[in-house]
C-alpha cells in the first residue's frame, strides 16, 4: 500500500501567500476602476459647472425686455391674436353649417372661438361687469367635502367613462356653470410626459371637482417634444403664454399630473396671493416638508405670475424649479399662502420617480436665483410651437424647446 505523504508546511505557506496576492490584486483592480470612474465623473462635473458659470454670466448680460415691457408686449400680442380671431369669425358666412368635430386643431396664431360662440350674450368675458345671469354663490352649494379616491379602478378613467360621467365638459377640456356666472376664470396647466394613465386618473377626479366648485375653467396639457432632458418649468411658462391667446383667464394653477385632490373644499379659485394648494400628500404622511415648498399644485393670479417673470427656464432635469419660484415670490414682496391642512390633501399616483439632476447644479442655480429672475423667465422664452389641439378632455399644447445648453444636462 502507498504511504501517506504530508505536504510540507513551506508549500502550504506559499500557496496561502499566492491566494492572498490574487485576492488583493482583484480588489485593487476593482478599486482602481471605481476610482478612475469617480475621478472621470468629478472632472466632467467640474467642467459642466464651469460651463454653467459662463452661461449664467452670458444670460445676465443678454439684452432682453424688462419684466414690465415684456408684460406690455405680451398683452399687445394677445390682443392682436384675439382681434385676428374675431375678424376670422366674422368672415365665416354661416358658422352653424360648419360640422363639429371631437378633436379640433387650433391655429397657433388664433385663439379659440368657444368663448364667443357659446352663451355669447349671457356673460361678459371679463366677469367684471353686469351680466344677465347672476354670479354663482361665494360658497358653492354642491361641495361634498372629503372624497373617496380609488386610484386602482382603471375602468373609471377611460375617456368614454369620464365624458359620460361629466356631460358638462366642452371641447378642449373647458367647463362653466350652466345657471350662474362663474366668479373665477381659471387655467389649469398640467406639464406632461409619458404618463397617460396618470393624466386620465387626474382628469376623472378633477373635472367633476371643478364643476362642483362652479368655476369657468380650461385644462391645458403641455407636452415637450422629443426625448431630450425634461424642462418642466420652461414648458409651464410656454403654456401660460399660449393659454393667454386661447382664454382670458384671471388666474393659473400649475398642477402635477400625479396628484389627485382628496377634498373639494380645497378651492381651485383665484387667490389674492400665491397659494400653495398641495399642503399634505399621502406619500409624505400629509406633512409639509418645509415652509418654502410650493411644488405640486400652485395657484396665482396672472398679473402676479408676470411680475415674477414666470418660472426660471434653466432647470433641465428634475428638481428645484419650485424652490426657485418660492424665492421669486418672497423676493418681490408677495407671500405664500396655504389652505388649511385638513382640506389641502392629495393622493399621489404611484410611479417611478425620475433621477434628480446633480445637487451642485441645482444649488448653483438657486444661489443666483434672485439675481437673474429679471433676465430668466417669460421674457427670455425660446420655443417652437408645434400644435395647439382641442381634445375632448383637455387642450393639448406640443412644443419643441430644443436641447439643454452645455453644463445644464
Amino acid at each position: 500500500m502507498f504511504k501517506r505523504r504530508d505536504i510540507p508546511p513551506v508549500l502550504l505557506l506559499l500557496l496561502l501567500i499566492v491566494l492572498v496576492m490574487l485576492t488583493l490584486s482583484q480588489i485593487l483592480v476593482v478599486h482602481n476602476g471605481r476610482y478612475g470612474r469617480s475621478v472621470h465623473s468629478m472632472r466632467k462635473l467640474q467642467l459642466e459647472l464651469r460651463q454653467m458659470d459662463l452661461n449664467l454670466h452670458a444670460l445676465m448680460m443678454q439684452n432682453v425686455p424688462s419684466v414690465e415691457l415684456n408684460r406690455r408686449m405680451l398683452a399687445n400680442q394677445v390682443n392682436s391674436h384675439r382681434m385676428a380671431d374675431i375678424l376670422a369669425e366674422a368672415a365665416v358666412p354661416n358658422k352653424s353649417a360648419v360640422p363639429a368635430r371631437d378633436t379640433q386643431e387650433i391655429r397657433p396664431h388664433h385663439h379659440t372661438r368657444e368663448l364667443h360662440s357659446q352663451h355669447k350674450d349671457e356673460m361678459n368675458t371679463t366677469n367684471d361687469n353686469r351680466t344677465k345671469l347672476q354670479y354663482c354663490p361665494a360658497i358653492p352649494p354642491g361641495l361634498k367635502g372629503r372624497l373617496f379616491i380609488d386610484l386602482n379602478d382603471p375602468l373609471n378613467c377611460t375617456e368614454e367613462h369620464i365624458l359620460t360621467a361629466n356631460p358638462h365638459i366642452q371641447a378642449g377640456g373647458t367647463g362653466r356653470p350652466a345657471n350662474c356666472t362663474a366668479r373665477h376664470r381659471v387655467a389649469i396647466i398640467l406639464p406632461y410626459r409619458d404618463r397617460e394613465m396618470h393624466l386620465h386618473i387626474l382628469l376623472s377626479h378633477l373635472h367633476p371637482l371643478l364643476h362642483r366648485q362652479q368655476l369657468e375653467y380650461r385644462i391645458i396639457v403641455v407636452e415637450q417634444f422629443g426625448r431630450d432632458t425634461f424642462n418642466k418649468a420652461r414648458i409651464m411658462n410656454i403654456a401660460f403664454v399660449e393659454a393667454l391667446k386661447l382664454y382670458r383667464f384671471q388666474c393659473v394653477i400649475f398642477h402635477d399630473v400625479d396628484l389627485v385632490p382628496e377634498d373639494d373644499r380645497n378651492m381651485y379659485s383665484c387667490p389674492s396671493l400665491p397659494r400653495h394648494m398641495s399642503v399634505g400628500i399621502d406619500e409624505m404622511d400629509y406633512k409639509l416638508a418645509y415652509q418654502e415648498l410650493v411644488g405640486g399644485v400652485l395657484a396665482m393670479r396672472t398679473e402676479h405670475f408676470q411680475i415674477l417673470n414666470g418660472y426660471s427656464n434653466l432647470y433641465w432635469g428634475w428638481g428645484a424649479e419650485d424652490d426657485d419660484m418660492a424665492y421669486r415670490i418672497m423676493y418681490v414682496g408677495l407671500q405664500i399662502t396655504r389652505p388649511p391642512m385638513a382640506v389641502a390633501r392629495y393622493k399621489m399616483v404611484k410611479h417611478t420617480k425620475r433621477k434628480p439632476s446633480d445637487w451642485r447644479k441645482r444649488a448653483k442655480l438657486l444661489y443666483t436665483g434672485t439675481r437673474r429672475f429679471q433676465f430668466d423667465g417669460l421674457n427670455s422664452l425660446q420655443y417652437k410651437l408645434l400644435h395647439v389641439e382641442e381634445q375632448p378632455m383637455y387642450t393639448h399644447i406640443l412644443v419643441d424647446i430644443g436641447k439643454p445648453p452645455r453644463g445644464f444636462r
